[in-house]
Protein backbone atom coordinates (compact mmCIF):
# COMPACT_ATOMS: atom_id res chain seq x y z
CA UNK A 1 0.00 0.00 0.00
CA UNK A 2 0.75 3.73 -0.39
CA UNK A 3 -1.47 4.74 2.85
CA UNK A 4 -2.98 8.43 2.95
CA UNK A 5 -4.06 9.81 5.94
CA UNK A 6 -6.87 12.52 5.48
CA UNK A 7 -9.74 12.85 3.37
CA UNK A 8 -9.60 16.69 2.87
CA UNK A 9 -8.55 18.22 -0.52
CA UNK A 10 -4.83 17.50 0.15
CA UNK A 11 -5.72 13.72 1.01
CA UNK A 12 -7.99 13.24 -2.07
CA UNK A 13 -5.64 14.48 -4.56
CA UNK A 14 -3.06 12.32 -3.55
CA UNK A 15 -4.72 9.07 -2.87
CA UNK A 16 -6.20 10.03 -6.09
CA UNK A 17 -2.78 10.38 -8.19
CA UNK A 18 -1.14 7.27 -6.37
CA UNK A 19 -3.99 5.29 -7.86
CA UNK A 20 -3.75 6.85 -11.07
CA UNK A 21 -0.23 5.26 -11.14
CA UNK A 22 -1.49 2.18 -10.59
CA UNK A 23 -0.41 2.04 -7.00
CA UNK A 24 -2.15 -0.02 -4.35
CA UNK A 25 -3.23 2.82 -2.36
CA UNK A 26 -5.65 3.27 0.83
CA UNK A 27 -7.30 6.28 1.97
CA UNK A 28 -7.81 6.16 5.92
CA UNK A 29 -10.15 9.45 6.91
CA UNK A 30 -12.58 9.45 10.45
CA UNK A 31 -15.75 10.02 7.93
CA UNK A 32 -16.82 9.18 4.54
CA UNK A 33 -19.78 11.52 4.76
CA UNK A 34 -17.15 14.45 5.28
CA UNK A 35 -14.36 13.42 2.09
CA UNK A 36 -14.62 16.24 -0.01
CA UNK A 37 -15.97 18.97 2.84
CA UNK A 38 -15.45 22.58 1.99
CA UNK A 39 -14.62 23.52 5.56
CA UNK A 40 -14.36 27.13 4.40
CA UNK A 41 -15.40 29.19 1.91
CA UNK A 42 -17.76 28.03 -1.00
CA UNK A 43 -15.31 28.27 -3.56
CA UNK A 44 -12.32 27.59 -5.46
CA UNK A 45 -9.73 29.48 -7.79
CA UNK A 46 -8.91 33.22 -7.52
CA UNK A 47 -6.07 35.36 -8.11
CA UNK A 48 -2.51 32.95 -7.80
CA UNK A 49 -4.74 30.36 -6.47
CA UNK A 50 -6.39 30.00 -10.21
CA UNK A 51 -2.98 29.34 -11.29
CA UNK A 52 -2.72 26.39 -8.79
CA UNK A 53 -5.69 24.70 -10.38
CA UNK A 54 -5.43 24.93 -13.44
CA UNK A 55 -1.56 23.19 -12.81
CA UNK A 56 -3.33 20.68 -10.44
CA UNK A 57 -5.36 19.82 -14.33
CA UNK A 58 -2.43 19.88 -15.42
CA UNK A 59 -1.06 17.08 -13.54
CA UNK A 60 -4.51 15.07 -13.87
CA UNK A 61 -5.60 16.41 -10.78
CA UNK A 62 -9.26 16.15 -9.92
CA UNK A 63 -10.50 19.12 -8.19
CA UNK A 64 -10.90 20.93 -11.39
CA UNK A 65 -12.63 18.66 -13.00
CA UNK A 66 -14.89 18.21 -9.94
CA UNK A 67 -15.67 22.29 -9.61
CA UNK A 68 -16.46 22.15 -13.44
CA UNK A 69 -19.39 19.62 -12.81
CA UNK A 70 -20.09 21.38 -9.52
CA UNK A 71 -19.77 25.21 -10.26
CA UNK A 72 -22.68 27.77 -9.75
CA UNK A 73 -21.12 30.47 -10.65
CA UNK A 74 -17.88 31.41 -12.83
CA UNK A 75 -15.65 34.33 -13.86
CA UNK A 76 -12.43 35.05 -14.29
CA UNK A 77 -10.78 37.59 -11.70
CA UNK A 78 -8.29 40.52 -12.35
CA UNK A 79 -9.57 40.88 -16.23
CA UNK A 80 -8.38 44.66 -16.40
CA UNK A 81 -4.59 43.33 -16.15
CA UNK A 82 -2.79 41.50 -18.45
CA UNK A 83 -3.44 37.36 -18.79
CA UNK A 84 -0.17 36.30 -16.70
CA UNK A 85 -2.53 37.35 -13.21
CA UNK A 86 -6.29 36.72 -14.26
CA UNK A 87 -7.60 34.18 -11.84
CA UNK A 88 -9.98 31.66 -12.58
CA UNK A 89 -12.34 31.33 -9.86
CA UNK A 90 -16.00 29.37 -9.49
CA UNK A 91 -18.97 29.63 -6.74
CA UNK A 92 -19.16 25.69 -5.80
CA UNK A 93 -22.33 23.89 -5.34
CA UNK A 94 -20.92 21.98 -1.39
CA UNK A 95 -22.87 19.16 -1.54
CA UNK A 96 -22.65 18.39 -5.51
CA UNK A 97 -19.02 19.11 -4.76
CA UNK A 98 -19.01 16.58 -2.50
CA UNK A 99 -20.68 13.95 -4.18
CA UNK A 100 -18.55 14.28 -7.02
CA UNK A 101 -15.30 14.12 -5.06
CA UNK A 102 -16.93 11.02 -3.38
CA UNK A 103 -17.76 9.47 -6.47
CA UNK A 104 -14.36 9.88 -7.96
CA UNK A 105 -12.55 7.90 -5.13
CA UNK A 106 -14.96 5.50 -4.70
CA UNK A 107 -14.78 4.43 -8.51
CA UNK A 108 -11.10 5.19 -8.83
CA UNK A 109 -9.34 1.95 -9.74
CA UNK A 110 -6.15 0.75 -7.21
CA UNK A 111 -7.84 2.87 -4.69
CA UNK A 112 -9.32 1.40 -1.16
CA UNK A 113 -10.91 3.97 1.54
CA UNK A 114 -10.34 2.84 5.39
CA UNK A 115 -13.32 4.39 7.75
CA UNK A 116 -11.14 5.16 11.30
CA UNK A 117 -9.31 7.42 13.20
CA UNK A 118 -6.02 7.20 12.99
CA UNK A 119 -3.79 7.23 16.50
CA UNK A 120 -0.09 6.82 15.70
CA UNK A 121 2.77 5.94 13.43
CA UNK A 122 4.33 2.55 13.12
CA UNK A 123 7.94 2.96 12.65
CA UNK A 124 11.04 1.39 12.06
CA UNK A 125 15.25 2.12 12.24
CA UNK A 126 15.97 2.64 8.59
CA UNK A 127 17.40 0.72 6.07
CA UNK A 128 18.82 3.07 3.72
CA UNK A 129 18.83 6.28 5.45
CA UNK A 130 19.94 9.34 2.99
CA UNK A 131 21.49 11.46 5.74
CA UNK A 132 22.81 11.14 9.56
CA UNK A 133 19.43 13.33 10.09
CA UNK A 134 17.18 10.22 8.92
CA UNK A 135 17.14 7.95 11.58
CA UNK A 136 13.59 6.00 11.14
CA UNK A 137 11.61 4.55 8.50
CA UNK A 138 7.65 4.87 8.13
CA UNK A 139 6.21 1.54 7.54
CA UNK A 140 2.52 2.21 8.07
CA UNK A 141 -0.33 3.27 10.69
CA UNK A 142 -2.07 2.11 13.47
CA UNK A 143 -5.92 2.78 13.75
CA UNK A 144 -8.08 4.10 16.83
CA UNK A 145 -8.95 0.76 17.05
CA UNK A 146 -5.55 -0.69 17.44
CA UNK A 147 -5.47 -2.14 14.23
CA UNK A 148 -2.21 -1.95 12.44
CA UNK A 149 -1.58 -1.22 8.69
CA UNK A 150 1.60 -1.64 6.94
CA UNK A 151 2.28 0.03 3.93
CA UNK A 152 5.71 1.34 1.94
CA UNK A 153 4.97 4.98 1.66
CA UNK A 154 2.60 7.21 4.47
CA UNK A 155 1.03 10.19 3.52
CA UNK A 156 -0.44 12.89 6.38
CA UNK A 157 -2.92 15.42 5.61
CA UNK A 158 -3.94 15.93 8.54
CA UNK A 159 -5.55 19.53 8.14
CA UNK A 160 -6.88 21.43 11.10
CA UNK A 161 -7.20 18.71 13.20
CA UNK A 162 -3.98 18.61 15.13
CA UNK A 163 -4.78 18.55 18.72
CA UNK A 164 -7.48 21.27 17.47
CA UNK A 165 -9.70 23.87 19.30
CA UNK A 166 -12.34 25.98 18.40
CA UNK A 167 -12.63 29.20 19.76
CA UNK A 168 -16.63 31.15 19.87
CA UNK A 169 -16.47 33.79 22.38
CA UNK A 170 -14.86 32.69 25.57
CA UNK A 171 -15.78 28.88 24.68
CA UNK A 172 -13.06 26.90 23.68
CA UNK A 173 -14.26 23.08 21.79
CA UNK A 174 -11.77 20.59 21.51
CA UNK A 175 -12.74 19.97 17.62
CA UNK A 176 -10.56 19.86 14.05
CA UNK A 177 -13.75 21.59 12.89
CA UNK A 178 -17.14 22.15 14.10
CA UNK A 179 -18.67 18.47 15.04
CA UNK A 180 -15.50 16.76 14.14
CA UNK A 181 -12.94 15.36 17.06
CA UNK A 182 -9.11 16.72 16.89
CA UNK A 183 -6.69 14.17 15.95
CA UNK A 184 -4.57 13.82 19.55
CA UNK A 185 -2.50 10.81 19.46
CA UNK A 186 -1.28 11.74 16.06
CA UNK A 187 -0.15 14.86 17.16
CA UNK A 188 1.71 13.65 20.16
CA UNK A 189 3.40 11.23 17.29
CA UNK A 190 4.61 13.45 14.91
CA UNK A 191 5.94 15.47 17.79
CA UNK A 192 7.78 12.38 19.63
CA UNK A 193 9.11 11.73 16.72
CA UNK A 194 11.48 14.43 16.82
CA UNK A 195 9.60 17.49 14.28
CA UNK A 196 9.72 20.53 15.19
CA UNK A 197 5.96 21.94 15.71
CA UNK A 198 4.26 24.89 15.50
CA UNK A 199 0.57 26.99 16.53
CA UNK A 200 -1.49 28.94 13.56
CA UNK A 201 -5.24 29.86 13.85
CA UNK A 202 -7.44 30.35 10.86
CA UNK A 203 -11.33 31.21 11.04
CA UNK A 204 -14.83 31.02 9.11
CA UNK A 205 -18.01 33.29 9.14
CA UNK A 206 -21.19 32.50 10.50
CA UNK A 207 -23.78 31.15 8.20
CA UNK A 208 -26.99 33.38 7.10
CA UNK A 209 -30.28 32.45 6.06
CA UNK A 210 -30.83 33.60 2.98
CA UNK A 211 -34.38 34.52 3.13
CA UNK A 212 -34.11 36.76 5.77
CA UNK A 213 -31.40 38.93 3.28
CA UNK A 214 -32.68 42.02 2.11
CA UNK A 215 -30.93 42.00 -1.67
CA UNK A 216 -32.15 45.27 -2.85
CA UNK A 217 -29.63 46.57 -0.42
CA UNK A 218 -26.78 45.22 -2.30
CA UNK A 219 -24.96 45.22 -5.28
CA UNK A 220 -25.14 42.78 -7.72
CA UNK A 221 -22.64 40.34 -9.34
CA UNK A 222 -23.10 38.29 -12.30
CA UNK A 223 -21.48 35.47 -13.68
CA UNK A 224 -18.84 35.61 -16.67
CA UNK A 225 -21.02 34.51 -20.23
CA UNK A 226 -19.95 32.27 -21.70
CA UNK A 227 -17.97 30.72 -17.78
CA UNK A 228 -14.88 29.61 -18.49
CA UNK A 229 -14.01 25.99 -17.03
CA UNK A 230 -11.00 24.92 -14.85
CA UNK A 231 -10.15 22.03 -17.12
CA UNK A 232 -8.10 22.00 -19.94
CA UNK A 233 -10.13 18.40 -21.08
CA UNK A 234 -13.38 20.36 -20.97
CA UNK A 235 -14.94 23.03 -23.30
CA UNK A 236 -17.46 23.77 -21.21
CA UNK A 237 -18.68 23.68 -17.80
CA UNK A 238 -22.16 21.66 -16.40
CA UNK A 239 -24.34 25.04 -15.93
CA UNK A 240 -25.27 27.48 -18.81
CA UNK A 241 -24.87 31.09 -18.31
CA UNK A 242 -27.83 32.05 -17.75
CA UNK A 243 -28.47 29.48 -15.34
CA UNK A 244 -25.63 30.69 -12.86
CA UNK A 245 -26.37 32.09 -9.60
CA UNK A 246 -26.00 35.38 -8.62
CA UNK A 247 -23.87 36.51 -6.01
CA UNK A 248 -24.24 40.05 -4.39
CA UNK A 249 -21.72 42.43 -2.26
CA UNK A 250 -22.48 44.86 0.58
CA UNK A 251 -19.86 46.93 3.42
CA UNK A 252 -19.25 46.89 6.80
CA UNK A 253 -19.67 50.17 8.53
CA UNK A 254 -19.25 52.14 11.74
CA UNK A 255 -21.07 50.26 14.21
CA UNK A 256 -19.32 47.43 13.14
CA UNK A 257 -16.15 48.52 14.08
CA UNK A 258 -18.12 49.47 17.48
CA UNK A 259 -19.58 46.17 17.59
CA UNK A 260 -15.93 44.29 16.91
CA UNK A 261 -13.83 46.69 19.32
CA UNK A 262 -16.74 46.56 22.75
CA UNK A 263 -16.33 42.99 22.59
CA UNK A 264 -12.62 42.33 22.59
CA UNK A 265 -12.21 41.53 26.18
CA UNK A 266 -14.82 38.77 25.08
CA UNK A 267 -12.83 37.52 22.55
CA UNK A 268 -10.07 34.94 23.28
CA UNK A 269 -9.34 34.09 19.81
CA UNK A 270 -8.14 37.78 19.16
CA UNK A 271 -6.00 37.61 22.00
CA UNK A 272 -3.99 34.67 21.34
CA UNK A 273 -0.55 35.00 20.75
CA UNK A 274 -0.91 32.18 17.42
CA UNK A 275 -0.48 33.36 13.85
CA UNK A 276 -3.51 33.92 11.61
CA UNK A 277 -3.98 34.57 7.94
CA UNK A 278 -2.52 37.94 7.15
CA UNK A 279 -3.80 38.25 3.82
CA UNK A 280 -7.42 36.90 4.55
CA UNK A 281 -7.68 38.08 7.98
CA UNK A 282 -11.27 38.29 10.81
CA UNK A 283 -13.02 41.02 10.52
CA UNK A 284 -11.31 41.99 14.13
CA UNK A 285 -8.30 41.74 12.73
CA UNK A 286 -9.75 44.31 9.88
CA UNK A 287 -10.83 46.94 12.29
CA UNK A 288 -7.50 46.64 14.72
CA UNK A 289 -5.43 47.14 11.40
CA UNK A 290 -7.43 49.28 9.73
CA UNK A 291 -8.78 52.09 11.86
CA UNK A 292 -11.90 53.83 9.80
CA UNK A 293 -11.87 51.66 6.90
CA UNK A 294 -14.81 49.98 4.94
CA UNK A 295 -14.68 46.29 3.87
CA UNK A 296 -16.22 44.46 1.06
CA UNK A 297 -18.87 41.70 2.11
CA UNK A 298 -19.11 39.17 -0.46
CA UNK A 299 -22.97 37.02 -0.03
CA UNK A 300 -22.17 33.85 -1.58
CA UNK A 301 -24.99 31.14 -2.03
CA UNK A 302 -23.54 27.68 -0.78
CA UNK A 303 -25.62 25.75 -3.47
CA UNK A 304 -28.59 25.55 -5.98
CA UNK A 305 -30.78 24.14 -3.15
CA UNK A 306 -29.48 25.29 -0.32
CA UNK A 307 -30.61 28.90 1.67
CA UNK A 308 -27.19 29.43 3.18
CA UNK A 309 -25.54 32.13 2.67
CA UNK A 310 -21.90 32.57 3.29
CA UNK A 311 -20.58 36.03 3.75
CA UNK A 312 -17.04 36.18 2.91
CA UNK A 313 -15.30 38.76 4.30
CA UNK A 314 -16.86 38.81 7.88
CA UNK A 315 -14.87 35.82 9.56
CA UNK A 316 -15.38 36.97 13.42
CA UNK A 317 -15.06 34.88 16.84
CA UNK A 318 -16.80 37.09 19.00
CA UNK A 319 -20.18 35.69 21.44
CA UNK A 320 -22.89 34.14 18.70
CA UNK A 321 -25.20 37.20 20.73
CA UNK A 322 -22.75 39.43 19.46
CA UNK A 323 -22.41 38.25 15.77
CA UNK A 324 -25.94 38.83 15.34
CA UNK A 325 -25.87 42.48 16.43
CA UNK A 326 -22.98 42.31 14.31
CA UNK A 327 -24.29 41.10 11.30
CA UNK A 328 -27.88 42.93 11.63
CA UNK A 329 -25.94 45.92 11.51
CA UNK A 330 -24.73 45.61 7.58
CA UNK A 331 -26.99 47.03 5.19
CA UNK A 332 -28.84 44.39 3.41
CA UNK A 333 -28.50 41.82 6.88
CA UNK A 334 -31.12 43.82 9.06
CA UNK A 335 -33.01 41.20 9.49
CA UNK A 336 -30.98 38.25 8.92
CA UNK A 337 -30.87 35.22 10.91
CA UNK A 338 -27.56 33.11 11.73
CA UNK A 339 -27.86 29.30 11.02
CA UNK A 340 -23.96 28.73 12.23
CA UNK A 341 -21.87 31.22 14.35
CA UNK A 342 -18.87 32.22 12.92
CA UNK A 343 -15.66 30.54 15.06
CA UNK A 344 -11.80 30.59 15.11
CA UNK A 345 -9.68 27.44 14.81
CA UNK A 346 -6.24 26.55 16.38
CA UNK A 347 -4.00 23.95 15.42
CA UNK A 348 -0.63 22.42 15.59
CA UNK A 349 1.63 22.46 12.17
CA UNK A 350 5.14 21.08 11.05
CA UNK A 351 7.65 23.27 10.24
CA UNK A 352 8.08 22.83 6.71
CA UNK A 353 11.56 23.11 6.21
CA UNK A 354 12.10 19.94 7.50
CA UNK A 355 10.67 18.62 3.97
CA UNK A 356 12.54 17.74 0.64
CA UNK A 357 10.86 19.72 -2.37
CA UNK A 358 8.87 16.23 -3.21
CA UNK A 359 7.58 16.25 0.51
CA UNK A 360 8.35 13.60 2.10
CA UNK A 361 10.73 14.40 5.59
CA UNK A 362 13.51 14.64 5.79
CA UNK A 363 13.61 13.27 9.47
CA UNK A 364 11.63 9.92 9.05
CA UNK A 365 12.32 8.49 5.55
CA UNK A 366 8.97 7.15 3.58
CA UNK A 367 6.63 9.85 5.61
CA UNK A 368 5.26 12.34 3.59
CA UNK A 369 3.43 15.96 4.51
CA UNK A 370 0.63 17.63 2.36
CA UNK A 371 -1.76 20.34 3.30
CA UNK A 372 -2.66 22.68 6.39
CA UNK A 373 -0.43 20.39 7.80
CA UNK A 374 2.53 22.01 6.09
CA UNK A 375 1.65 25.92 7.32
CA UNK A 376 -0.45 26.54 4.53
CA UNK A 377 -4.02 27.53 4.25
CA UNK A 378 -6.76 27.24 1.09
CA UNK A 379 -7.89 24.35 -0.92
CA UNK A 380 -5.94 25.23 -3.79
CA UNK A 381 -2.78 25.05 -1.79
CA UNK A 382 -3.85 21.94 0.09
CA UNK A 383 -4.87 20.25 -3.47
CA UNK A 384 -1.45 21.19 -5.00
CA UNK A 385 0.69 19.29 -2.19
CA UNK A 386 -1.49 16.55 -2.02
CA UNK A 387 -0.89 16.39 -6.14
CA UNK A 388 2.88 16.22 -5.67
CA UNK A 389 3.37 14.07 -1.88
CA UNK A 390 0.83 11.74 -3.64
CA UNK A 391 2.77 11.11 -7.59
CA UNK A 392 6.58 11.07 -5.51
CA UNK A 393 4.68 8.86 -3.09
CA UNK A 394 4.07 5.93 -5.85
CA UNK A 395 6.87 7.10 -7.79
CA UNK A 396 8.66 6.01 -4.14
CA UNK A 397 6.87 2.52 -4.54
CA UNK A 398 8.09 2.12 -7.77
CA UNK A 399 11.90 2.67 -7.66
CA UNK A 400 11.47 5.16 -10.09
CA UNK A 401 13.32 8.88 -9.80
CA UNK A 402 10.92 11.96 -8.17
CA UNK A 403 9.10 14.20 -10.13
CA UNK A 404 9.71 17.97 -8.56
CA UNK A 405 8.33 21.25 -10.22
CA UNK A 406 10.61 23.89 -10.20
CA UNK A 407 9.15 27.32 -9.20
CA UNK A 408 10.51 28.54 -12.82
CA UNK A 409 7.95 25.75 -13.87
CA UNK A 410 4.72 26.36 -12.24
CA UNK A 411 3.43 27.84 -8.89
CA UNK A 412 3.12 24.92 -7.50
CA UNK A 413 6.87 24.81 -7.44
CA UNK A 414 7.05 28.46 -5.80
CA UNK A 415 4.56 26.96 -3.06
CA UNK A 416 7.08 24.01 -2.49
CA UNK A 417 10.19 26.04 -2.57
CA UNK A 418 8.63 28.61 -0.39
CA UNK A 419 7.69 26.40 2.38
CA UNK A 420 10.50 23.65 2.34
CA UNK A 421 13.39 26.56 2.19
CA UNK A 422 12.20 29.74 3.94
CA UNK A 423 9.34 28.07 6.13
CA UNK A 424 6.46 30.02 7.42
CA UNK A 425 5.37 31.64 10.48
CA UNK A 426 1.57 32.26 9.22
CA UNK A 427 -0.71 30.60 7.10
CA UNK A 428 1.09 30.60 3.84
CA UNK A 429 -1.28 31.87 0.81
CA UNK A 430 -0.74 31.78 -2.89
CA UNK A 431 -0.36 35.58 -4.56
CA UNK A 432 0.82 35.96 -8.40
CA UNK A 433 3.67 38.42 -6.52
CA UNK A 434 5.23 35.53 -5.42
CA UNK A 435 6.58 33.62 -8.17
CA UNK A 436 9.42 35.38 -10.50
CA UNK A 437 8.33 34.35 -13.45
CA UNK A 438 4.71 35.58 -13.18
CA UNK A 439 4.65 36.72 -16.75
CA UNK A 440 5.67 33.22 -18.36
CA UNK A 441 3.71 30.87 -15.63
CA UNK A 442 -0.08 31.89 -17.04
CA UNK A 443 -2.67 30.45 -15.89
CA UNK A 444 -3.90 29.30 -20.18
CA UNK A 445 -0.10 27.47 -20.42
CA UNK A 446 -0.15 25.43 -17.93
CA UNK A 447 -0.66 21.97 -19.39
CA UNK A 448 1.84 23.08 -21.62
CA UNK A 449 4.43 23.59 -18.91
CA UNK A 450 3.20 20.83 -16.77
CA UNK A 451 1.47 17.79 -18.80
CA UNK A 452 4.21 16.13 -20.36
CA UNK A 453 6.67 16.43 -16.96
CA UNK A 454 3.41 14.64 -15.46
CA UNK A 455 2.98 12.21 -18.27
CA UNK A 456 6.57 11.16 -18.00
CA UNK A 457 5.90 10.63 -14.52
CA UNK A 458 3.20 8.81 -15.24
CA UNK A 459 0.47 10.35 -13.23
CA UNK A 460 -1.15 11.66 -16.57
CA UNK A 461 -3.60 9.69 -19.18
CA UNK A 462 -2.79 8.69 -23.05
CA UNK A 463 -5.70 10.93 -23.11
CA UNK A 464 -5.43 14.63 -21.63
CA UNK A 465 -1.85 14.00 -22.89
CA UNK A 466 -2.51 13.53 -26.57
CA UNK A 467 -5.04 16.03 -26.17
CA UNK A 468 -2.17 18.32 -24.81
CA UNK A 469 0.19 17.80 -27.75
CA UNK A 470 -2.37 18.57 -30.22
CA UNK A 471 -3.11 21.66 -29.07
CA UNK A 472 0.33 22.47 -28.87
CA UNK A 473 1.14 21.56 -32.09
CA UNK A 474 -2.08 23.93 -33.15
CA UNK A 475 -0.87 26.17 -31.84
CA UNK A 476 2.58 26.47 -33.17
CA UNK A 477 0.52 26.02 -37.17
CA UNK A 478 -1.28 29.07 -35.61
CA UNK A 479 1.78 31.19 -34.96
CA UNK A 480 3.94 30.54 -37.94
CA UNK A 481 0.95 31.31 -40.22
CA UNK A 482 0.61 34.83 -38.71
CA UNK A 483 4.32 35.04 -39.02
CA UNK A 484 4.16 33.83 -42.53
CA UNK A 485 1.51 37.08 -43.69
CA UNK A 486 4.02 39.85 -44.17
CA UNK A 487 2.70 43.18 -44.89
CA UNK A 488 4.65 47.10 -45.18
CA UNK A 489 3.05 49.38 -42.53
CA UNK A 490 1.43 51.59 -44.75
CA UNK A 491 -0.87 48.59 -45.72
CA UNK A 492 -1.32 47.06 -42.13
CA UNK A 493 -2.16 50.88 -41.21
CA UNK A 494 -5.40 50.66 -43.97
CA UNK A 495 -6.27 46.88 -42.72
CA UNK A 496 -6.52 48.25 -39.05
CA UNK A 497 -7.91 51.43 -39.81
CA UNK A 498 -5.03 53.75 -38.55
CA UNK A 499 -4.05 56.74 -39.17
CA UNK A 500 -0.95 57.68 -41.61
CA UNK A 501 0.97 59.19 -39.28
CA UNK A 502 4.25 61.04 -40.48
CA UNK A 503 5.76 61.44 -37.14
CA UNK A 504 8.02 58.19 -36.01
CA UNK A 505 8.12 58.69 -32.01
CA UNK A 506 3.71 58.13 -32.40
CA UNK A 507 4.01 55.24 -34.89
Amino acid sequence: YAKFVGGGHAGTEAACAAARMRVQTLLVTHKFETIGEMSCNPSFGGIGKGHLMKEIDALDGVCARICDKSGIQYRILNKKKGPAVWGPRAQIDRMLYKKHIQDEVTTTANLAIEVSPVEDLILKTATHPSHDLMKQECCGVKLGDGKEIYGKTVILTAGTFLRGSINIGLDVIQAGRLGDQPAIGLAKSIENAGFTMGRLKTGTPPRLDSNTIDFSKTEIKYGDDPPEPFSFINDQVWIKASDQVICHMTRTNEKVDRICIETLHLNRHVHEEVNGPRFCPSLESKVLRFKGRTHQIWLEPEGLSSDVIYPNGISCTMPEEHQVRLVQSIAGLEKAQIVKPGYGVEYDFMDPRQLRPTLETLRIQNLYFAGQINGTTGYEEAAAQGLVAGINAALKVQNKSPMIVDRTEGYIGVLIDDLTTQGTNEPYRMFTSRSEFRLALRPDNADRRLTEKGYKAGCVSDYRYNRSKHLEQELIQNVELLKSIVKPVTKWRVILKRENNSNVNQR
